[in-house]
């Protein structure tokens, strides 16, 4: 994302990175999941006790309700609200928080009619998705996805739609498959203590069926080997540090956002991304823009190839040059993410010396709920010919990335907001 843009979004980048976050929560002092409370023969007195009556006056449950359990995870709304997911006996509640601005779900189970796994951006099987009242309720970024939705679950067959069915959930799973004879054949048999018969043999059917379904979801992420499918992509972590910077790269942006860095390269970089990536090439005034999908590659772990019309402002000849750019990713140690491009002009003079490699070095800030991000911008000239006009040539290229980086950053923390 190398493109040129106009002057006039350099008073961004100043204001853009000086955010922060602060994902504000009702719980005070502990941010971790909290021990179930098994029951409710419980002591009042006690701190679990207090912290358990201190959410049900926030979301104004009844008084007979108890917390189970809370998780860490973000609700996907127009974007990703981070925040915390509250289980009680009957309801599921979500609260978030960020600057000043408040969101709370409550989700009673007798109004629940499905639950599911999910995968966030299509890539990430960190979610989960409950329809409830005719609505569909979208979490993602669960540090413990399958302890989350087997409470849900319980809870739902305990006190919702399902309440025939006492939750002592034994799954037998018998999954047969074939590399060389299509694709994996997944049956699963919930085992239930019943308290009373159910209403038709076509109940168990209908769970089975859905369970197995999510089953495949997660399954096809691991055998879709198609290099043209996004679904080939998984969040990677590398065990290993990420490579120094090379001295020859200058920084050309820097900004804090308050989201996971898992989270930025759903919203900013995933395929799911590209109303948000077409759109900042038409604030830098680029025409006939094409981006594949992302693709597994042998040396680098994933890349993808961007074309663009980029208007040409600092280099002499045409007014539009033909810009080839190839990207690429790969996630290290510690959730350190490095996207690196290589970009090249041609229709215009002096483009065959050199390429712009750009390079995005985004690292974790913060912990627990209070995550977050820095980003910063790195550029480097690269030439492979003589030219006179080499120094003028670096000089006009780093100051037009510095705007176009501004521009990015400031269309960025704009989608946040």
């Amino acid at each position: 994302m190398n493109s040129s843009a106009s002057k006039s979004a350099t008073d961004a980048a100043s204001e853009s990175s000086s955010s922060s976050f602060a994902a504000e929560t009702p719980d005070f002092n502990d941010h971790s999941n909290a021990s179930p409370i098994p029951n409710r023969e419980i002591d009042y007195q006690s701190p679990a006790a207090a912290r358990s009556e201190e959410y049900r006056q926030l979301f104004r449950l009844p008084l007979e309700e108890v917390l189970v359990q809370h998780f860490n995870c973000a609700y996907q709304g127009s974007i990703l609200l981070q925040g915390h997911m509250y289980l009680f006996v009957h309801y599921i509640c979500f609260y978030s928080k960020i600057f000043g601005f408040e969101t709370k779900k409550i989700i009673p189970f007798h109004e629940v009619t499905s639950v599911k796994r999910a995968k966030t951006a299509g890539i990430f099987p960190n979610a989960i998705e409950v329809f409830a009242g005719g609505k569909k309720y979208f979490f993602a970024s669960f540090l413990s996805r399958e302890e989350a939705l087997n409470l849900i679950k319980d809870g739902w067959l305990q006190h919702g739609n399902g309440s025939n069915l006492i939750a002592e959930q034994q799954d037998l799973i018998s999954v047969s498959s074939s590399l060389d004879n299509g694709p994996v054949v997944i049956e699963k048999v919930n085992s239930f203590k019943q308290t009373s018969e159910l209403d038709s043999p076509d109940s168990v059917s209908m769970i089975q069926i859905q369970v197995a379904d999510e089953l495949e979801q997660d399954v096809e992420l691991v055998r879709n080997t198609d290099p043209s499918s996004s679904a080939t992509l998984a969040w990677n972590v590398e065990n290993f540090n990420a490579p120094q910077i090379r001295e020859s790269f200058k920084e050309v942006g820097q900004t804090k956002f308050p989201i996971k860095v898992e989270e930025f390269f759903y919203l900013f970089f995933s395929d799911a991304a590209a109303k948000f990536v077409e759109s900042f090439h038409s604030r830098c005034g680029d025409k006939d823009f094409r981006c594949s999908l992302w693709y597994i590659d042998d040396k680098s772990g994933h890349a993808r190839d961007v074309s663009f019309q980029h208007p040409i402002k600092i280099y002499f000849g045409a007014k539009f040059g033909s810009c080839q750019e190839v990207q690429k990713f790969r996630v290290y140690r510690n959730s350190h993410l490095i996207i690196e491009t290589s970009q090249e002009i041609s229709d215009v003079r002096f483009g065959d010396c050199f390429r712009v490699e750009g390079l995005w070095d985004v690292t974790r800030d913060g912990d627990g709920s209070n995550e977050g991000c820095i980003l910063r911008i790195y550029v480097n000239v690269v030439f492979s010919k003589k030219t006179i006009f080499k120094g003028k040539i670096v000089q006009s290229t780093v100051q037009e990335c510095q705007e176009t980086s501004a521009i990015w950053i400031n269309h960025a923390h704009e989608l946040l907001k």
